[in-house]
């Protein structure tokens, strides 16, 4: 087992499959997690209750600056440093076609996938610096490579960006020793989806996943955690795309 004692994780959106996973296999390490989500639904607050005294609970819309700094202050204020930044918050409306996608439809989008690694990034890299070898993993998606399925136009361009970002972050934070890489899931089985059993509903589109299943959150955990480890310590602006082999195929 990885052990992360001593260190600080941020987790944001943490209250979603992806996100508390990662956030429990944090805590599983010994590391003290941070657990972001906004309007603290009751999943949040059950996760932090699960995980126990080694965490703290913060609270916001990461597309809003003065909300994104106040955070970052909680952080600094609580633990001085930050070791690792999980910018996992993101969201992505019900398909439609790209002629009728409303402007502002694409602009949420596009923020909370997008403009939120920027402000929580930018807002928490000293704090990364100061803990010495940093490393934040920003989480993607298949989508950013191959434009995702139709109707989903905003969303796949919001995270074909975060994939750009991530390869231009690992450029400018080399020189802080500050590693960024990037996961990218195919399909998972959680809520994203919707209120739908993944399994059944995708049936045609698992056959053809090499793996012959649907992916489950801590295959997204696990890499993550690695590339926070001293084992990823020579990989930087890489983006690991997890789909059971399906990326392979297309």
């Amino acid at each position: 087992m990885l052990d992360f004692s001593g260190k600080v994780v941020l987790v944001t959106g943490a209250s979603g499959g992806i996100g508390s996973q990662i956030a429990r296999d944090f805590a599983r390490c010994g590391a003290t997690v941070v657990v972001h989500d906004f309007g603290l639904p009751d999943a949040a607050k059950a996760l932090v209750k699960e995980l126990g005294a080694k965490t703290l609970l913060v609270d916001g819309d990461l597309t809003d600056e003065a909300t994104v700094t106040r955070i970052a202050g909680e952080i600094k204020a609580k633990f001085g440093k930050l070791d690792v930044l999980v910018n996992n918050a993101g969201a992505s409306p019900n398909k439609m076609p790209f002629q009728d996608l409303p402007a502002n439809v694409w602009d949420k989008v596009i923020n909370i996938n997008l403009r939120s690694v920027f402000l929580v990034t930018q807002a928490c890299l000293s704090l990364l610096e100061q803990a010495g070898k940093g490393r934040i993993i920003n989480i993607s998606s298949t989508a950013a490579r191959n434009g995702g399925a139709p109707g989903g136009s905003a969303y796949s361009a919001a995270k074909g960006a975060v994939s750009s970002l991530t390869k231009a972050f690992a450029k400018d934070f080399c020189s802080k020793g500050i590693h960024v890489n990037a996961v990218a899931p195919g399909l998972i089985d959680t809520a994203f989806y919707g209120n739908v059993n993944v399994a059944d509903k995708y049936a045609e589109r698992i056959k053809g996943i090499p793996a012959g299943r649907v992916g489950a959150p801590s295959d997204i955990a696990g890499p993550v955690l690695f590339l926070a480890s001293p084992l990823a310590d020579y990989i930087t602006g890489e983006v690991i795309e997890v789909s059971g082999g399906l990326s392979m195929m297309a």
